[in-house]
């Protein structure tokens, strides 16, 4: 599959903010996280795409909390997200269409997320699309979350790909660091964010735009 003659193997998406939209879930848990914690919390676009850990551990370092604190926090934001992931609709309307798409193409697909492992089963069980992945990487599964590009680099290694081969697909300026920190190939849909790097090959309202690039048929 060829992108202005470059051709890929391989395509990383994101979850939150591409293929489903989970914003208004980790707005709410967080609000009630930083209620619970006696903290004024960051707007959530300041932090959206990085992991938990990382966001808790920053926004209530004044508090000086112990390890453990933090992990509990953790875990009580995590299990609000989920609670309202159960009662929100979360798929965007290109995005099963999408990826169907590019399964009767035979395209490597894999995912690459800053949400934990569990709230990533949950997303793509709601999605009905947890085998269609070459590789799922989540924030348990590395130890450093965008705009570090470890979790794309762990991906690339997962899939035996060269990061040249490789395109992702990404919406947060945090994603599309850690993906051009990566040395792959990286697009941004749904945010018109663009990145300062020559790996970035552009901006795209959805995923139908990007298929359409690709030159992949989408009904």
């Amino acid at each position: 599959m060829s992108w202005d003659g470059t051709l890929f193997d391989l395509i990383v998406f994101d979850l939150d903010g591409v293929l489903v939209d989970t914003t208004a879930c980790h707005r709410h848990a967080y609000d009630d996280l930083w209620r619970l914690a006696g903290c004024a919390g960051p707007a959530y676009e300041v932090i959206a795409g990085r992991r938990t850990l990382d966001v808790v551990a920053e926004v209530t370092a004044p508090l000086s909390p112990s390890h453990a604190q933090v992990r509990e926090w953790v875990t009580f934001k995590q299990r609000r997200a989920r609670h309202y992931l159960a009662e929100i609709d979360i798929a965007y309307p290109d995005t099963l269409p999408c990826l169907a798409a590019l399964a009767a193409t035979r395209m490597r697909c894999a995912l690459a997320t800053g949400a934990s492992r569990e709230t990533t089963e949950i997303v793509l069980a709601r999605l009905g699309a947890r085998e269609r992945w070459a590789a799922v990487v989540t924030a348990d599964d590395v130890s450093a979350g965008k705009p570090s590009p470890e979790v794309y680099r762990v991906v690339l290694t997962m899939t035996a790909c060269p990061a040249e081969r490789a395109l992702v697909v990404e919406d947060s300026a945090a994603g599309l660091a850690a993906a051009a920190g990566s040395g792959a190939h990286v697009v941004s849909v749904r945010s018109g964010l663009p990145a300062a790097s020559p790996r970035f090959v552009g901006a795209f309202d959805d995923l139908w735009a990007v298929l359409a690039k690709l030159g992949v048929a989408t009904l």
